[in-house]
């Protein structure tokens, strides 16, 4: 049932017009917020720890708009998925993708570190229309029908899905596949149920994965940030310099390139909270966490 509730929805947004498929989204997960109120209300608890200064209005409007971003995502993904290349490079541009693409032509490889922020489905989507052979580390779908459609969509220009939660160690396929000259995309807002790694994240303790951390340090490959914002009904992906990982592995060091990483996600964040998926319980191991930092005081730094 879910699996023809998402054909269905694929089959009515590729009828519309980008626009107004993308209209239809928001609307849809805009009503879909009164109909989860108890997730809604920790979202706004959420934001108003992180925001304090902001008014309990501003803190539903960055709420609100965060829902209906992620209509928005699903209608643009569905849509782009279905054009032409030269149709897609219409709504989406890619700035700074030289960079990638200097990486790959000197086979030095490359992660793009990226998340649920804006749309970072369009960003895969656009690294294979642009040219780039690129992998992503994600996590399975438990349905899986609906798993293998989107990754049907994820992949349709090119490209492959390594999963966090299926391979025996995603390290090793990641790393045979920065070892070919390769780049692959790891999402690095995400809960993770099985690290034992905790940093402060927009303020609170959260788990942490170190893999970007752990692979860019063993293989010595630089990270790519990577921002997508909209302009009009453009989707604009930035490409930042490269972040250089630390010479020599330690604990200390990857703890150190960790909390780099986050500061430069938690800038976007920041200046625009609304295209953050607040939806997801970031925090979610907040009080193992804090159990964590209280056993590891000299760790204690937002």
């Amino acid at each position: 049932m879910e699996y023809a509730g998402l054909k269905a929805v694929c089959w009515v947004l590729r009828l519309l017009p980008y626009r107004a498929a993308r209209a239809v989204g928001r609307f849809s997960t805009g009503l879909a917020a009164r109909f989860a109120p108890k997730r809604f209300k920790r979202n706004l608890q959420d934001i108003a720890r992180v925001f304090p200064d902001k008014s309990p209005q501003e803190v539903y409007k960055i709420a609100y708009n965060s829902w209906r971003n992620m209509g928005q995502i699903l209608a643009e993904f569905i849509k782009l998925s279905s054009y032409s290349p030269d149709e897609f490079k219409k709504h989406v541009k890619v700035r700074g993708l030289e960079k990638m693409q200097e990486a790959e032509k000197n086979r030095t490889g490359g992660i793009i570190h990226i998340g649920h922020f804006t749309n970072w489905e369009a960003f895969g989507l656009a690294t294979s229309v642009y040219g780039i052979d690129k992998a992503v580390l994600a996590q399975r779908v438990d349905n899986p029908y609906v798993d293998e459609e989107t990754n049907r969509l994820r992949n349709i220009f090119g490209g492959r899905t390594f999963y966090s939660n299926h391979d025996a160690n995603p390290f090793f396929a990641c790393a045979r596949w920065l070892k070919k000259g390769k780049l692959i995309g790891i999402l690095t807002d995400q809960n993770v149920v099985a690290s034992e790694m905790f940093m402060h994240f927009l303020g609170r303790p959260a788990a942490v994965s170190p893999i970007t951390a752990l692979l860019s340090i063993r293989l010595q490959v630089p990270v790519f940030p990577v921002v997508v914002t909209r302009e009009h009904d453009k989707l604009i992906c930035t490409v930042q310099d490269p972040v250089y990982p630390p010479k020599e592995y330690s604990q200390e060091h990857i703890r150190a390139f960790v909390r780099q990483l986050t500061d430069i996600y938690e800038g976007w964040i920041r200046q625009n909270p609304q295209n953050w998926l607040w939806a997801h319980n970031r925090w979610k191991r907040e009080e193992e966490g804090k159990l964590w930092f209280a056993a590891h005081p000299e760790c204690k730094i937002p």
